[in-house]
């Protein structure tokens, strides 16, 4: 998580043009919102907040608070447009989120948005899951940003870093390769199945590139897990704050905005969470933002993708010490929160960025690799 501010580049390749919302077209009557393309092909911006506020209700799943400022863009939606948010907590991964959406088609308790990894966005447009919507703020994304037929858009991104305890470990690792020293011996804190969560598919994916493999091999970072786990470095508790407050995981694998949002609750606590951007391997990740092509809410669920684009959007996921992915154009005409900006923390160095196919492959290799160790 350590970088200039204005390294948020480096997850873009391109930047990206400003076009406000259209309000000027005539809002039509009964406008099928459910496969509405833009908010001006059905009718407007009027139009779209009417029907949306008509619906009253937005049903999302996993947006945890502190995740990306995602409390405060729920709280300023619903200040703003009246609507209520559902949130449903109880399962919350990328896979577990495409399998709601199979699952509850026709539902009312289904969900509406999804915020997801890229892979199992293209999984998910690849089976007609998801629908078809270009927010008015994002007409010239960068390829990579957005799917070939605007079924999903990268809405905010991050560096992979170590959150290190330094009241509990004496010098805290700044290198992915650096976790293999027997000094972080029950240390370092597991994660949950990267073959379902976007987060824990980009560590594995991070580890393999610090040690010999590439956006072509994904088979070293699952070898790396394993030497962790046998060494007893990696412990067997799933990191959270509690755990990191009582000492059990005092090393933690995560995106930069997560752990800087740990050492901010942490220091409440009198612990000083240091967290660092490897130094051996840059790695980032954009996050994709889509709607349910079967979403009980269609016209909210669109409203929410106008919000979370705009610059206010955008600005609020900034808070959040992410990048969001209109950031280098915000930062060029001056709407970007130039705080927020000077808070985002340094790395060095230009990060790679696999293609689809890459994250693709990856994702195969990595589930049969998977699969050998969770049952050796």
């Amino acid at each position: 998580m350590k970088m200039l501010p204005v390294a948020a580049t480096a997850l873009v390749v391109a930047s990206l043009v400003l076009t406000g919302c259209s309000t000027s077209s005539a809002p039509t009557e009964d406008t099928p919102w459910a496969t509405a393309t833009s908010a001006e092909a059905g009718g407007g911006m009027d139009a779209l907040v009417t029907a949306a506020q008509n619906e009253g209700t937005l049903h999302t799943m996993g947006l945890f608070d502190d995740w990306a400022n995602y409390g405060e863009l729920k709280a300023a939606f619903t200040e703003k447009y009246g609507i209520e948010i559902d949130n449903d907590v109880s399962m919350s991964s990328s896979q577990e989120q495409i399998n709601v959406i199979q699952q509850r088609v026709g539902q009312e308790r289904s969900i509406d948005y999804l915020d997801t990894g890229v892979s199992f966005a293209e999984d998910g447009a690849a089976q007609d899951l998801l629908a078809e919507y270009r927010p008015a703020t994002v007409p010239d994304l960068a390829e990579g940003l957005h799917g070939a037929g605007n079924q999903w858009t990268s809405q905010y991104g991050g560096y992979m870093s170590i959150g290190c305890d330094t009241g509990r470990v004496e010098t805290c690792p700044t290198t992915l390769a650096d976790l293999a020293k027997p000094e972080f011996k029950g240390k370092i804190g597991a994660f949950e199945d990267p073959t379902s969560g976007e987060l824990e598919f980009n560590i594995v994916w991070a580890m393999a590139l610090a040690n010999g493999g590439s956006l072509d091999d994904i088979q070293p970072g699952v070898d790396f897990f394993q030497k962790l786990s046998d060494s007893g470095n990696m412990t067997k508790v799933v990191a959270n704050d509690g755990t990191i407050e009582r000492g059990e995981t005092p090393i933690v694998l995560s995106w930069d905005y997560l752990n800087l949002a740990s050492a901010t609750k942490l220091a409440a606590a009198g612990i000083d969470f240091e967290v660092n951007v490897p130094t051996d391997v840059l790695w980032s990740a954009y996050y994709a933002a889509s709607i349910n092509a079967d979403a009980p809410h269609p016209a909210a669920a669109r409203l929410w993708l106008e919000f979370i684009f705009s610059d206010e959007g955008q600005n609020l996921f900034l808070e959040g010490q992410t990048r969001p992915v209109r950031l280098p154009e915000m930062i060029e005409s001056g709407t970007a929160d130039e705080a927020a900006v000077a808070a985002l923390p340094p790395a060095e160095g230009e990060a790679q960025t696999p293609s689809a196919e890459q994250r693709e492959a990856a994702k195969a290799q990595l589930t049969t690799a998977w699969l050998e160790v969770t049952t050796a």
